[in-house]
């Protein structure tokens, strides 16, 4: 074999092997209020790996912050296109680096679906275009610790609805929802990584 065409063939090698890293390398953890989301990522961030937080949630706190009277409870539609616009800035400014998102944009469209508004076609064409992983880690409703505080106010039976819609639609949209175990927070971190290392 000539030195040109093993050049020619480990070039090739390198070229699907980086396409198969940055092509989606943004996934997802998402799920109802109370599944452990927050402090799961929070845990991945404090070993290193790129996170970003839940947007809703950072929303809400500047809203509050800056008296502006918008939230998903007093104005679901305004506050949604809120997070729709941070999401979709946030997703814009990063390169294609490997991380993890607390919550997406497919979440906007659950809520606002739980809350019988129009879908916005903006929205789902922007789930279309993201750099989303289709593979999405789904953490279900946990009982033993759910809480409630002044960003997330959702009743028990709220919880396990919003759980529903968000597994309805994100494989409506085409996504493969992985279920992490409810288990010790070290299992839980350590199955994504490893899930994550078998694609």
């Amino acid at each position: 074999m000539s030195l040109g065409l093993l050049i020619v063939i480990l070039s090739s090698h390198v070229y699907i092997f980086g396409r198969i890293m940055t092509q989606h390398p943004f996934y997802i953890i998402t799920g109802p209020p109370s599944s452990g989301k927050t402090t799961l990522i929070n845990s991945l961030q404090d070993l290193n790996y790129k996170c970003h937080p839940e947007m809703a949630r950072l929303v809400i706190q500047n809203n509050i912050k800056n008296g502006v009277d918008c939230f998903p409870w007093n104005n679901t539609l305004d506050f949604s296109h809120q997070v729709f616009l941070e999401i979709s800035n946030l997703l814009s400014s990063i390169n294609t680096d490997f991380s993890f998102f607390d919550r997406s944009l497919v979440d906007i469209i659950a809520y606002m679906d739980i809350s019988k508004i129009s879908r916005n076609k903006k929205y789902i064409e922007a789930i279309k275009q993201s750099n989303y992983n289709r593979n999405v880690f789904f953490l279900p409703f946990w009982d033993n610790i759910y809480t409630i505080d002044l960003q997330r106010r959702e009743s028990k039976e709220e919880a396990k609805l919003i759980e529903n819609n968000l597994r309805l639609i994100y494989n409506e949209l085409g996504f493969n929802l992985i279920d992490v175990p409810m288990s010790a927070l070290k299992e839980r971190v350590d199955f994504i990584i490893k899930t994550v290392q078998s694609f």
